[in-house]
């Protein structure tokens, strides 16, 4: 009798702590434990893929998983007037979007190196060569992404779309910041 009482007091009470919190704490807190939940049967049915992007950066891409949920991606991309070869670490998590779909959320970072042609006009009428002149710079920088990543059932074949700003060391652009640089992409499977 004793533990029932307690049982349905503790009970009671949680009930009232639980109907007082406002909807969104409750909606966190539903979204919180769904995660954890979820992350512990997490785990990708491929260790390599080959694709390509379309869109601002295109390229082709190469990605390895490292671990279980870690994977570094190569990335050939023609990006800022120039050809960069970026590499990026990446974590992999489940995206709670929809029941029936196999999304991952994927997030990293990295770096990049290429060239870019330039073009540089100057103001003086008097000598053409000089003033209009093409030159090629070095592109290095640090790279951020973040992707919503599908995989097709049945088949070996992923699609995304991808977010890749990017930091240019030697660039003007707004501090040589670079965003948003979207882009879809696909990729094979193997």
């Amino acid at each position: 009798m004793y533990n029932s009482e307690t049982k349905q007091n503790t009970d009671q009470k949680n009930e009232i702590i639980i109907s007082k919190l406002p909807n969104v704490k409750r909606i966190t807190i539903l979204i919180l434990f769904l995660l954890m939940a979820s992350v512990e049967t997490f785990s990708q049915n491929y260790q390599q893929s080959a694709g390509f992007r379309l869109g601002a950066a295109s390229g082709l891409t190469y990605r390895r998983f490292l671990a279980q949920d870690i994977s570094g991606e190569l990335m050939l991309l023609t990006q800022n007037h120039g050809k960069v070869l970026a590499f990026v670490v990446q974590k992999h998590k489940p995206a709670l979007l929809f029941d029936d779909l196999d999304v991952t959320f994927i997030y990293g970072a990295g770096a990049h190196i290429g060239v870019a042609d330039r073009f540089r006009i100057h103001n003086d009428n008097y000598d053409y060569e000089y003033n209009h002149r093409h030159y090629t710079t070095l592109q290095l920088g640090l790279d951020a992404f973040a992707s919503f990543e599908y995989q097709v059932p049945r088949y070996p074949v992923t699609v995304s779309l991808e977010c890749k700003p990017y930091f240019e060391l030697f660039d003007d652009h707004l501090f040589g910041i670079h965003m948003p640089v979207i882009a879809f992409g696909a990729r094979y499977t193997f």
